[in-house]
């Protein structure tokens, strides 16, 4: 892949472009650029530098985010040093260290003015860019490494991509899925392009057609906002825990709201933390989001606690918190632990790639299998991302007792479900499949919407399932601040 030209690989780039004079010239550069700019059809995001030697490699640097573009410039350049010695070495060069790209010039051109469209823009925003990413390589495939806000720098990688295993570019992939999400003329227009693409590659069009209709798939919701409340045990009284938390907006590195690493709290405090942040901090009140998903990320003891049973208080009014927002519950110790990361990303991609695929692996009662068969089984079962219990979890001590859920966290499972009392199992199955209708992506706006069902049935202190199921719900591609690489907490 392009992208993953080394530091050594660049030296020689810059240095041979360099000993072209005209290289070294600013005034010629900015010309380079416009006539590259005009020949791509679009501009290029160039950082620039008054050093001439530093302008060059950013130069460099832009021109391999875009497939194409380092030999678009030597075309370039070539105008001004055609016959020269150094022109055949930089040519030369590029032929040994970058592919031919997999798209001709005019195809990506077009590519581009079909991505202008403004129905296209309106359809694409970093969440569903994502999801038609994950698609478009497969479970296994790299991870997004651009912005998903800019749909040129991920076309760019999934230019640079290997094909699948089907023998399909991943871009032609995506391509033919954005064509069944957007609407209108632009949707034809973007199959059509894909079919283009696809009958000079010597591709079967059916490759590209045969995928499920994206907009079927997808978690297609308005733009969410997170409040993450994190509690980390406090190392000297393991019946107190050092409280912080984040607000983060979809694709957006998370704003810190609250950090105490000196008054450790007991849990009968938490409700009034949670009150606090809800109706009393000016980020969470005055959030562009309509909607705000609450995420509790705790150490094992606490997983098993009923979160969303908690009762705040706004202008006078009790309520559930688990009837006001989609309140779901991640695994601290996941998190933490490095090792585990690689079965949750795997699984993770999995569900977001593969949505329509995903299934339940379900746990009827406690024991059934042991640590090792369990664990296994959900290795080999890839399409297994969600794991759903009749049962508890069992109450973990210090020791580090292992149970079901533990395993499953182990095992890269993203999405854990279960009753916080014991239920017959097929009763379990019969109330928590309906729930996956529109998709498991959307579990937690489903499980919000069962929990005010079981309140709107008059049922408040009933055994409705609304009222004592938890749901765990881990995204590998959000990591909570300051863990994530976003960066630090605003």
């Amino acid at each position: 892949m392009i992208r993953s030209l080394g530091v050594e690989e660049r030296r020689r780039l810059v240095e041979a472009l360099w000993r072209l004079e005209g290289m070294r010239s600013r005034e010629n550069r900015e010309l380079y650029l416009s006539l590259l700019e005009t020949d791509l059809g679009h501009p290029l995001a160039v950082k620039r530098d008054d050093h001439d030697l530093w302008d060059v490699w950013h130069l460099v640097h832009a021109c391999l985010l875009y497939p194409g573009a380092i030999r678009l410039l030597l075309r370039v350049v070539e105008h001004f040093h055609r016959g020269s010695l150094p022109m055949i070495e930089i040519t030369d060069l590029v032929e040994e260290l970058l592919p031919e790209p997999l798209l001709l010039l005019p195809e990506r051109r077009d590519l581009h003015r079909l991505l202008a469209r403004p129905e296209v823009g309106d359809a694409c925003d970093p969440a569903t860019v994502r999801a038609l990413y994950g698609r478009a390589v497969g479970p296994v495939g790299p991870v997004l490494e651009r912005d998903a806000g800019d749909l040129r720098q991920v076309l760019g990688q999934l230019e640079d991509s290997t094909v699948r295993m089907d023998g399909v570019p991943p871009l032609l992939v995506f391509v033919a899925d954005l064509g069944a999400h957007v609407r209108g003329a632009a949707a034809r227009d973007l199959r059509e392009w894909a079919g283009r693409v696809a009958d000079r590659l010597g591709l079967a069009r059916p490759a590209l057609t045969g995928v499920r209709p994206t907009a079927e798939l997808l978690r297609v919701s308005p733009p969410c906002a997170y409040l993450v409340i994190q509690l980390r045990p406090d190392p000297v009284d393991g019946d107190r825990y050092l409280p912080s938390a984040w607000l983060q907006h979809e694709g957006e590195p998370g704003a810190m709201l609250h950090c105490d690493d000196e008054d450790p709290l007991p849990l009968s405090r938490l409700p009034r933390l949670i009150e606090e942040l809800l109706t009393e901090t000016p980020e969470v009140v005055h959030r562009a989001a309509e909607e705000l998903t609450i995420e509790f990320l705790l150490p094992r003891d606490l997983l098993a606690i009923p979160l969303d049973q908690y009762r705040i208080t706004v202008g006078g009014l009790e309520r559930r918190l688990g009837i006001e927002h989609p309140v779901v519950v991640r695994s601290l110790d996941r998190l933490h632990t490095r090792v585990l990361h690689h079965n949750w990303r795997r699984k993770w991609r999995w569900l977001t790639g593969r949505p329509g695929d995903a299934t339940v692996h379900w746990r009827g009662r406690r024991g059934e299998l042991n640590g090792e068969h369990l664990y296994t089984s959900l290795l080999i079962e890839q399409s297994s991302v969600c794991m759903a219990m009749a049962f508890p979890p069992a109450r973990t001590s210090h020791d580090g007792a292992v149970d079901e859920l533990w395993i499953g966290v182990q095992a890269g499972v993203p999405v854990i479900v279960w009753c916080r009392e014991p239920r017959d199992p097929d009763r379990f199955a019969a109330e928590f499949e309906p729930l996956l209708a529109r998709g498991m992506l959307t579990l937690p706006e489903a499980v919000l919407e069962l929990r005010r069902r079981a309140l709107r049935e008059n049922d408040p202190d009933g055994d409705h399932l609304g009222l004592r199921l938890t749901l765990l719900f881990d995204d590998a591609d959000r990591i909570p601040e300051p863990y994530d690489r976003l960066g630090a907490p605003a």
